[in-house]
């Protein structure tokens, strides 16, 4: 086999073919971007300048909230359970027959009003016996007076012995006596027709009425119960820590899930020194107005205790705080619109409660806090404040 036609020679003569081929289309694309080139002059310099596309400052979108001066909102709360402030059970004074139910359960009624009427028919001969027996007592003492009074005239004369006058002044002595057992009779008689007409001690509303028309009570019978709602004592009871910071006279929120959790206030009247021997908490009372006569006794409530020291304070959002080398710190939005950057404020916090935190040192009122997007924040870094384009 000769030397051209060996497989070794074959595949040189390609590869030197390629490699011509390869050369002259690298020639021809470098003559064609040349042309182009030379052939646009100045004017294609300046559309290659315009061509190139300035890349826009990338910024972080953040949300802010500014620092406020508020009370800081607490979260102690505890269940109590609302009862009348003024609740009675009213019984018969002295015995009768139901003559008349005056009202009906659900009524308001003043003090002094008349919730039921007793037979009265044997009370009035009785205060008339009452009176006819002080009539003649007095009487009896009218009479003894006048004989001692010609006794004595006797007896300067010397008419009648000492012991003569000496009776006649124990008998003025024994009628005093007599009329006023009379009068304590006579009295005693107007109180029990006075009882047969059972009112209520105080202005309230009558719960329940326990006779009817007919019934006979003697003296001691429960008749009827008496609420006052127009204020109420809300009763609850706290752990030892509550009640060392709890203050009587502080305004406390209370909320009523059974009212579709309007809020009241009332007032906190009073914390006891005496813990439960039941499971050790302390019985706190407030005193609340209900004016519009929504509560009822044995609502279930919801308190918000009050703090001692409500004072208003500055406030921030704890979702703003970062910890960073062990100190607390912020990003605090400096500038406006474009120019508007995240600076990093290092702060000094104090009590918390929900949401909230207190912010002893480093930042004042009206600052502009970033509580989203922080993390990704640096110092000086410029921002877009959500809600601001």
């Amino acid at each position: 086999m000769s030397p051209l036609s060996s497989p070794n020679a074959t595949r040189r003569r390609a590869a030197r073919a390629f490699g011509g081929t390869l050369a002259v289309a690298s020639t021809i694309l470098a003559c064609g971007v040349l042309s182009l080139a030379c052939n646009d002059g100045p004017a294609s310099s300046r559309g290659a300048s315009e061509a190139v596309v300035a890349i826009p400052e990338t910024r972080l979108r953040v949300r802010i909230d500014p620092v406020r001066r508020d009370a800081l909102p607490t979260e102690d709360r505890i269940t109590a359970t609302v009862r009348a402030f003024h609740r009675a059970t009213i019984t018969a004074e002295t015995r009768g027959r139901v003559l008349e139910r005056v009202v009906e359960p659900g009524t308001a009624v003043d003090a002094n009003g008349v919730i039921l009427r007793l037979e009265d028919s044997r009370m009035e001969l009785e205060l008339r016996r009452a009176e006819a027996q002080l009539s003649a007592a007095r009487t009896v003492l009218a009479h003894a007076k006048r004989e001692f009074a010609r006794g004595d005239r006797l007896r300067k004369q010397k008419a009648i012995s000492t012991q003569q006058h000496d009776d006649l002044q124990l008998a003025v002595d024994r009628a005093r006596d007599e009329l006023a057992l009379a009068e304590v009779a006579r009295d005693t008689a107007k109180r029990n027709l006075a009882d047969t007409r059972i009112a209520a001690p105080f202005a309230g509303t009558v719960d329940s009425i326990a006779v009817d028309v007919g019934d006979f009570v003697s003296a001691g019978t429960p008749v009827a119960v008496l609420v006052d709602l127009s204020r109420v004592r809300i009763i609850g009871s706290v752990t030892a820590g509550e009640a060392a910071r709890l203050v009587p006279g502080a305004q406390a929120r209370v909320t009523f899930r059974d009212l579709g959790g309007t809020i009241f206030e009332a007032r906190l009247e009073s914390v006891a020194r005496v813990a439960s021997p039941t499971d050790g908490t302390y019985a706190i009372e407030l005193h609340m107005d209900d004016p519009s006569g929504r509560l009822r006794d044995g609502l279930v409530a919801t308190v918000e205790l009050p703090d001692a020291d409500a004072s208003p304070r500055l406030l921030t959002k704890r979702a703003a705080l970062l910890r960073r080398n062990g100190h607390p710190e912020v990003f605090v939005i400096e500038g406006e619109g474009d120019s508007a950057v995240a600076r990093s404020r290092r702060v000094r916090t104090g009590r918390s409660a929900g949401e909230w935190i207190e912010v002893l040192d480093g930042l004042a009122e009206g600052e502009r806090v970033v509580w989203d997007g922080q993390f990704a924040l640096d110092d000086g870094i410029a921002v877009v404040i959500d809600g601001q384009g």
